[in-house]
């Protein structure tokens, strides 16, 4: 079979472009989750401009009013909770640094354990290092700003990206691409709003049964397993160090009560919330989002950690609906939808 000279040079056109993408993608990478974080908060966006256009409001309309709900509700939360909350952060980071050492020198006496705990750093080190990260994550404002702007042109029209994006594709699969892309931008849309729902109720969990056992800065800590628990898996043991820290340095009960409650929560997390959330938003296997953390880790550090999750809900639906089912015509389930998608007539 002969091959024409403009096949050869289209051919040769477009390897030499994917090895210029494949080189150019370590550069790439910090404006590609910058881009992933722009699609996270479109999602929400025009998830909040949802109920605006089902009363029949236009799509521009909607979506500002739904970025407006979201702001409103941020300033509402800050003016009712941002004073009480700021004084108990700012206690907890005063008791945390008291505690610290104190759990360290008890560790310490400990056999075993003691040889371990001389081998972990120091906790004014760590204490330094994230003081560091804070003053570093001070300078990312800019990004920030990016995001929330980007996201806002996501959300106003979507279409318009998914079109030019799905025409680097053949035109015989532009449609299955779109069709892929909003069925992820579904799955992640559940997901979200189901992560949401969860963290909320962890943390009001937390928040009362540390309250009621009598630890400090229980609304801080509340909202400290929360916003940790955005994270699957490693995220909860996370959020629940600073509590179990003091509760240490207090007294010994007060940290099997801070233990109870931190596992009561977590069990009722893992065991009714999670499964109902799967159920309603997108499923996926404990196995794969564990190797997932780990590469997302691995490749992009911690905001990769932060972002392994959706990220992987998003590649995960792309390749069922383009792979599994288009290309290789087996009858699956995708995720977000609730029943699985027929297979694909032939020919």
């Amino acid at each position: 079979m002969t091959m024409d000279l403009g096949e050869l040079v289209r051919r040769t056109l477009v390897v030499l472009l994917l090895v210029g993408l494949a080189l150019a993608l370590p550069m790439l990478t910090p404006t590609l989750l910058l881009i992933f974080g722009a699609i996270l908060i479109a999602v929400l966006i025009r998830s909040a401009a949802w109920p605006f256009e089902q009363m029949g409001l236009g799509n521009t309309a909607s979506v500002l009013l739904g970025l407006a709900t979201i702001l409103l509700l941020l300033f509402g939360f800050g003016w009712l909770f941002g004073a009480q909350l700021s004084g108990q952060f700012a206690s907890l980071q005063a008791q945390l640094a008291e505690a610290a050492p104190q759990v360290r020198a008890q560790l310490e006496r400990l056999p075993f354990i003691g040889d371990l705990a001389e081998a972990t750093p120091d906790v004014q080190d760590m204490a330094g290092q994230a003081v560091n990260f804070a003053f570093g994550f001070l300078g990312l404002v800019t990004n920030l700003v990016l995001v929330i702007v980007g996201a806002a042109y996501f959300a106003l029209d979507p279409d318009v990206y998914k079109r030019g994006l799905s025409k680097i594709f053949p035109r015989d699969r532009s449609a299955k691409v779109i069709e892929a892309m909003d069925a992820s931008g579904h799955a992640l849309k559940r997901y979200l709003l189901g992560q949401l729902a969860t963290m909320t109720i962890v943390g009001v969990m937390v928040w009362i049964g540390l309250a009621i056992v009598g630890i400090p800065s229980a609304a801080a800590l509340g909202l400290t397993i929360g916003v940790f628990n955005f994270i699957p898996l490693i995220g909860p043991f996370i959020g629940a160090v600073p509590g179990l820290i003091i509760a240490f340095s207090a007294a010994p009960d007060l940290f099997w009560y801070a233990v109870l409650v931190y596992l009561v929560a977590q069990q009722i997390e893992g065991n009714v919330l999670t499964p109902m959330v799967q159920n309603w938003a997108v499923s996926i296997p404990p196995a794969l989002l564990i190797f997932a953390l780990a590469a997302a880790g691995g490749l992009f550090g911690l905001i990769g950690v932060i972002l392994a999750a959706p990220l992987t809900v998003v590649i995960y639906t792309l390749v069922t609906m383009l792979w599994s089912r288009d290309a290789l015509g087996h009858d699956v389930k995708v995720p977000g939808r609730d029943t699985p998608e027929p297979e694909p007539a032939k020919g």
